[in-house]
């Protein structure tokens, strides 16, 4: 399935880049405009290789992205940390995650895009694994400097050897947040 996700994510970014319309590195520009926000998050979300699933919290930061830009579409690069604990299994995950933003309404906006991290897990051991995600936000803009919003995001992030037996845990996972933030 990551070989998959790869291709996909590669081919779609070969054809964007591939376009006239794409500007490279926007960071350097005079007029590049970062467009900062924050965002505490919390929510549930579920291991694979576990029998329940837990509360998670985090934060998020996000900024215009600043590697590339495409005419007409808004692309918001976000780093986030999602920290879970339950039944002696604890994870904090660090992500990035860049989403192609599409305006709904003038206070409304919705968005999808990849993203890759790495797990750091501690059980009886610890184990830190590479993870590639999908996920899908909606943000509403309750005034102009705070928002509100929810996501959904699933992870494959494979095995983790965090068990003393050898017995690897898998860490595939599920996650819905509600966020709350501010635009700078």
């Amino acid at each position: 399935m990551k070989k998959i996700l790869a291709s996909a994510l590669l081919i779609a970014s070969t054809s964007l880049f591939a376009s006239n319309e794409t500007k490279l590195l926007p960071i350097f520009d005079a007029d590049y405009c970062p467009a900062p926000t924050i965002a505490l998050m919390g929510g549930y979300g579920k291991y694979s290789g576990t029998t329940d699933g837990s509360t998670l919290y985090g934060l998020e930061l996000g900024f215009g992205c600043p590697v590339f830009q495409i005419k007409d579409l808004t692309i918001n690069q976000v780093l986030s940390l999602v920290h879970s604990s339950k039944n002696g299994l604890t994870t904090n995950a660090l992500e990035m995650n860049p989403r192609i933003m599409f305006d709904i309404s003038d206070k409304m906006q919705f968005g999808f895009g990849p993203g890759l991290g790495f797990i750091f897990a501690d059980g009886e051991k610890s184990d830190t694994i590479f993870a590639l995600n999908i996920g899908a936000s909606l943000n509403y803009d309750i005034t102009k400097d705070i928002f509100v919003g929810i996501e959904y995001r699933y992870q494959w992030a494979g095995d983790a050897d965090i068990l003393n037996s050898g017995v690897k845990t898998n860490l595939d996972n599920g996650r819905t947040l509600l966020k709350i933030g501010t635009h700078f």
